[in-house]
């Protein structure tokens, strides 16, 4: 039976020369992904029910050990440096790759022949990949469970070419042949930089317009919500750039370089720490969904995986005051 990892060149690159070349462990780049995703050291220490010493050692260590410095620290709370974002996906691509490996592993030493590959439209930690992964481990222990990088535009062409089994997405597929069920809705806002706009300066959709963006794609699901909204008041952004998934909106945005749509849970601590404004009227919510095909929906290996993660996101629907991941919910 083969297994299949599935890295990206930059991320191998990033695990062999950083894994096998020195003790960095994954408890190190867990800290480092909770950091840049909260901003705030408090904040992930307790998502990762650590301490704050002890969150700040495993940083530490990840720097000496990568020999660059992954924070700017401020009395607003930490961002990321330039070397900090360049490290940031592929040290999520390690991660996801580590949980396959495992999960792979344990499949074979149990013997397990029967396979279920999910596509993933966006980061693992929203998506709740590790409890998903822990209760199809708990569940089914005859099945090796793959989790694969995918894009809300492709899912209809993978899912019918068998690349992957069931696959997360924003909004709807237009195909008779994908069966869908809706998981949550997504609180989409705009997230304009500071440095972009006047204190206090009135915003409206022709003063956004003429700011530079950072640009998905017009078929793009929260584009296409924020056009419906805004009516007959919308015209193209004058300056575009493209970008390929939101982990790279997301950097572009933390460096002031545009306007652009993001989620929630990623746009309200960049709003808290002083980075961008929240443009009261770009509020919208958008449906996360997971489609297989219609054909094979009575699979027992795809209904397994479709009850496991329906499951998992309707339990951890209810969060503590201050989780932001629970306000991605509506």
């Amino acid at each position: 039976m083969f297994v299949q990892l599935n890295f990206t060149h930059a991320a191998f690159i990033f695990f062999e020369r950083y894994t096998y070349g020195g003790p960095m462990q994954l408890s190190q780049l867990r800290s480092f992904i909770a950091i840049a995703r909260e901003q705030n050291l408090t904040r992930a220490a307790n998502n990762l029910n650590l301490s704050q010493s002890a969150i700040s050692s495993q940083l530490k260590a990840l720097e000496d050990e990568l020999g660059v410095s992954l924070f700017r620290r401020s009395t607003r709370g930490m961002s990321l440096s330039d070397e900090g974002r360049i490290l940031l996906e592929q040290a999520e691509e390690v991660l996801a790759a580590c949980v396959n490996l495992q999960r792979s592993a344990q499949s074979l030493s149990r013997g397990a022949t029967v396979s279920v590959t999910i596509g993933l439209n966006t980061d693992p930690t929203f998506l709740r990949v590790s409890a998903i992964n822990q209760r199809l481990s708990l569940l089914h222990t005859n099945l090796n469970v793959v989790f694969h990088a995918t894009e809300t535009a492709s899912t209809v062409q993978q899912l019918k070419n068998g690349l992957i089994d069931l696959g997360f997405f924003y909004g709807s597929l237009p195909d008779a042949d994908i069966a869908e069920a809706t998981i949550a809705h997504v609180r989409i806002c705009v997230a304009i930089p500071n440095r972009l706009i006047e204190s206090g300066e009135p915003l409206d959709w022709n003063v956004l317009a003429e700011l530079p963006w950072v640009w998905v794609d017009d078929k793009f699901s929260p584009y296409q919500l924020l056009a419906t909204k805004l009516g007959d008041m919308t015209k193209p952004p004058q300056r575009m750039v493209s970008a390929s998934n939101e982990q790279i909106v997301r950097e572009l945005v933390i460096a002031g370089q545009g306007v652009a749509l993001m989620r929630e849970d990623e746009a309200r601590p960049l709003a808290e720490a002083g980075n961008v404004t929240l443009w009261t009227k770009g509020w919208s919510n958008m449906p996360l969904k997971l489609g297989w095909l219609r054909e094979k929906k009575s699979l027992p290996h795809i209904r397994h995986a479709r009850e496991a993660i329906c499951h998992i996101w309707a339990a951890e629907g209810d969060v503590s005051e201050g989780d932001l991941t629970g306000k991605a919910w509506l």
